[in-house]
């Protein structure tokens, strides 16, 4: 519709908002596909446009709904197109709602001090937020805190990081939740939303695993049914923010894991500047040499091996003679290995080779895997004889089964790896270290390796 603002150029108000924009805004919108405008009555309106962006309005062809920006793990879309500042601090006071929600009811006594009788400011729950190094993210991360402190929330800011040192702050930190600025997995002119609860849990959709209503974790559902409800503010005060340099006790607790290894090389591939930090300020002292690919920010298939960058880590694997390669995905926690010849080993091969080891070493330890590879892995685990849980089809329902059934490992078909720390973790850093000890049992090549793990017992 029209606004009747007193201006001298007509101004137009995009579906679903309330602000006016200029008629240059209406064109540029326009000249960029605008989802909005597909719904907008002046969509013919195109000045010195080419030809219309949208065609005409027929009555005879249902109308495209607009895509959920919900997927499975979390919230994805266009930057700017589909998601904005405003939009995801929509999201991120939604999840704060529900997080006021669990926190625990205090009494009448414990809202008042004895001597001066006066109310006690309530403290709001613990959120960290973060970002990836997509150009996007300081945008959209603004409007996330922002969001939270408007909903009297303790906001705990720790800069660019990755998915695992994500996790780990919010356990460190023994914080109520976390928010993540990411668009992992997508083109890089997306962004999105990862949330995390409680000891680092990863918030996902609903799964098959069954928990009791009063230990019910978040579930992106609760997350977008509040949202379309509305968050009220709990308190009439303003939260607070602060910076943590989480780094520091992040590379404190990898440091333990790298110890006893033999002299190796290892073709690597990653594009995500804060893990190739953590990665060189680990190897310094270590007798393993490191020789990074450069790879580009960009959507990959990790279990396909004509993917461009799998391709490129084969390369330099055959050309530098290294003992295998290795390439980390954009989150920081999907992997992909290849053997000494450049062979790109299957997620179920990996996921046992790390479980024999961990296994040689705590013994009655269990292995859980994801029901995507249930029908393939399952049998092979139990031919040793090692006990085998599943664990849903989810980050959430695989985290939350390794935790109750105090698991050494888990993973499946993804080529993701979940390994037991203090909480279940899937950090490719932490997968690099585990390989790099089975490879230092003896001289033995990667691929000799994981055949013994096949090997029936």
């Amino acid at each position: 519709m029209l606004s009747l603002l007193p201006t001298l150029e007509p101004q137009y108000v995009c579906p679903g908002e309330t602000h006016a924009i200029s008629r240059a805004v209406h064109l540029s919108r326009l000249a960029a596909f605008y989802p909005k405008c597909r719904e907008c009555s002046h969509r013919q309106e195109v000045g010195q446009l080419s030809q219309p962006q949208f065609e005409s309005d027929d009555s005879s062809e249902p109308r495209e709904s607009e895509r959920s920006l919900f997927t499975l793990e979390g919230i994805r879309g266009v930057y700017l197109n589909e998601l904005t500042r405003h939009k995801a601090g929509e999201l991120s006071a939604a999840f704060a709602s529900l997080l006021w929600e669990s926190l625990p009811l205090a009494g009448r006594s414990d809202l008042r001090d004895a001597n001066s009788k006066r109310p006690i400011r309530r403290s709001g729950p613990v959120v960290v937020v973060g970002f990836d190094e997509r150009p996007s993210s300081p945008d959209i991360v603004t409007g996330v805190a922002a969001a939270l402190r408007r909903m009297s929330c303790q906001v705990v800011d720790i800069g660019q990081t990755s998915m695992p040192c994500f996790r780990f702050s919010v356990a460190h930190m023994q914080a109520a939740g976390g928010i993540l600025v990411s668009g992992h997995g997508c083109e890089p002119s997306w962004t999105g939303l990862d949330f995390v609860g409680k000891h680092g849990r990863p918030i996902s959709v609903a799964g098959c695993r069954n928990e009791s209503s009063a230990a019910r974790a978040i579930r992106l559902e609760d997350i977008h049914h509040r949202c379309e409800q509305g968050a009220v503010r709990p308190l009439r005060q303003g939260g607070s923010q602060r910076v943590f340099q989480v780094s520091v006790p992040y590379l404190a607790g990898l440091l333990k894991r790298f110890h006893a290894l033999r002299p190796l090389r290892v073709a690597i591939g990653c594009s995500v500047r804060f893990v190739r930090r953590t990665l060189d300020a680990l190897f310094e002292k270590l007798p393993v040499t490191l020789d990074w690919i450069e790879i580009p920010r960009r959507s990959r298939d990790l279990l396909n091996g004509d993917d461009s960058d799998v391709r490129r880590v084969r390369e330099a694997v055959v050309a530098q003679s290294a003992d295998f390669g290795f390439l980390i995905d954009d989150d920081g926690a999907d992997v992909a290995v290849l053997d000494e010849v450049g062979s790109l080993l299957a997620p179920g091969d990996l996921l046992c080779l790390l479980a024999e080891v961990l296994l040689a070493e705590q013994v009655g330890a269990a292995v859980v895997i994801d029901n995507a590879a249930r029908d393939f892995l399952q049998p092979r685990i139990a031919t040793k004889d090692r006990r085998c849980w599943l664990g849903g089809w989810t980050q959430s329902d695989v985290w939350q089964a390794m935790r109750h059934e105090a698991a050494i490992c888990g993973g499946g078909a993804t080529g993701r790896v979940w390994l037991r720390d203090a909480v279940p973790a899937c950090d490719a850093i932490l997968t690099l270290a585990h390989l790099l000890q089975a490879l230092s049992r003896d001289d033995a090549p990667l691929s000799q390796v994981v055949a013994e793990s096949a090997s029936p017992a």
